[in-house]
């Protein structure tokens, strides 16, 4: 439990110290409420109401029906209970600091998290600080399947896909009350990412891992993480339709996203650190004299708890020159696009077909360019000493 408390004792020191929660532009003040809970295979809710001397604790031992015990008290402004709060993160490291306790839930933390915001009326962010599988006997219990005899082989792929049942109701119910969870890991050996970092992937979240936490090495990394991840602005509950002109379609999407159907895209947080990409699907003929139109409308609900509107309209330029086309397309988007359809490829194929895709892909953009794009060189072209060269320079 070292590391458990090590991380307890870094957020209390970085909460103590004031983190900037994000707030309206011309607001005076954050609106954002906070919450605490700590847990091993039980739950511990705290009220930290303002007018109260000491904080007080609440333990839900019923894993199995998670609910939330208090709700005057539990989300509060962090100014106004900031004595409570404060006296709270000093407790904390202490309360828990001769627990013999090795048992983990992980599933029924995020529930107590929803029906917080649901009692609450409000979408929200969840920051979880977890070192170990979720072992403890409740929904979302997980087994080791860390078999390193699938290495290189065709079951490989099983390893990196996220177990069913609970987890994928949890991200669904995530996405529906509009609770992005960030997750933050500390194993000292195999925890499951593909699965309890799923959550995350489907809610708009971020993972941070730092594997052998150590406090010389890893804590100013891992304080400079959740400040920044504290601190940066975040909208909730966001549904994004992407929409085109005739000859081209949106067909897929990739990033941190959930989707009920084909042309809706749902986040439960979305920042300025996220991107979603998006793969068009050509099939029908382009006018070079319209263009292609691309509109991207974002419904989202900002940190004051305001139901917004973002649209973007885009105009690109069409051309039957390929030349044009290599002339303007971005590097950093194909990189991007490649490495998360290949994230996506990696749980239904073997590492060693998703590469070959991969290599197969570049190697024909690159033909397409030298066929189409390049100056033709002469036969003998080569370096002007190819004696002085390496052998493998040499034409």
């Amino acid at each position: 439990m070292k590391c458990d408390l090590f991380n307890i004792h870094c957020v209390c020191v970085v909460l103590k110290t004031g983190y900037l929660h994000p707030q309206e532009e011309g607001a005076e003040s954050s609106a954002v409420k906070v919450g605490f809970v700590t847990y091993n295979k039980i739950l511990h809710f705290y009220n930290v109401k303002s007018t109260l001397a000491q904080p007080q604790m609440m333990v839900v031992s019923d894993v199995a029906e998670m609910f939330l015990p208090l709700l005057d008290g539990f989300l509060v402004n962090f100014q106004e209970s900031r004595s409570v709060i404060n006296s709270l993160l000093d407790q904390i490291p202490d309360m828990f600091a001769d627990t013999g306790e090795s048992e983990t839930v992980f599933a029924p933390v995020i529930q107590a998290g929803i029906e917080a915001l649901r009692a609450a009326e409000c979408s929200g962010k969840l920051f979880v600080f977890h070192s170990s599988m979720p072992t403890g006997e409740a929904p979302g219990k997980l087994k080791n399947r860390d078999d390193r005899k699938l290495f290189n082989t065709e079951k490989e792929k099983t390893l990196f896909q996220p177990q069913k049942g609970i987890y994928e109701q949890l991200c669904k119910d995530c996405v529906t009350s509009g609770c992005c969870v960030d997750l933050f890991l500390f194993p000292s050996q195999y925890v499951d990412v593909a699965t309890v970092g799923s959550v995350s992937m489907h809610t708009g979240g971020s993972v941070y891992k730092y594997n052998n936490f150590q406090v010389d090495i890893d804590g100013e990394h891992f304080l400079r993480d959740l400040r920044r991840d504290v601190e940066k602005p975040v909208g909730f509950d966001a549904i994004m339709r992407v929409r085109t002109s005739t000859g081209f379609r949106a067909t897929d999407f990739y990033g941190a996203i959930h989707m009920n159907n084909t042309t809706d895209v749902e986040m439960a947080g979305v920042d300025c650190h996220k991107a979603v990409t998006v793969e068009f699907k050509h099939d029908d003929k382009l006018s070079e004299d319209t263009g292609a139109l691309i509109q991207c409308a974002l419904l989202y609900t900002s940190v004051g708890g305001q139901r917004r509107l973002r649209i973007h309209n885009l105009g690109l330029s069409c051309s039957s020159q390929l030349a044009e086309l290599f002339k303007s397309c971005e590097t950093d988007t194909l990189v991007n696009f490649f490495a998360k359809s290949a994230y996506r490829a990696m749980v239904n194929q073997p590492l060693k077909a998703v590469r070959e895709i991969l290599v197969n892909q570049t190697s024909h953009m690159l033909a397409c360019y030298r066929k189409h794009c390049a100056s033709p060189s002469a036969v003998s072209q080569g370096c002007e000493k190819p004696e002085a060269c390496p052998s493998r320079c040499r034409t």
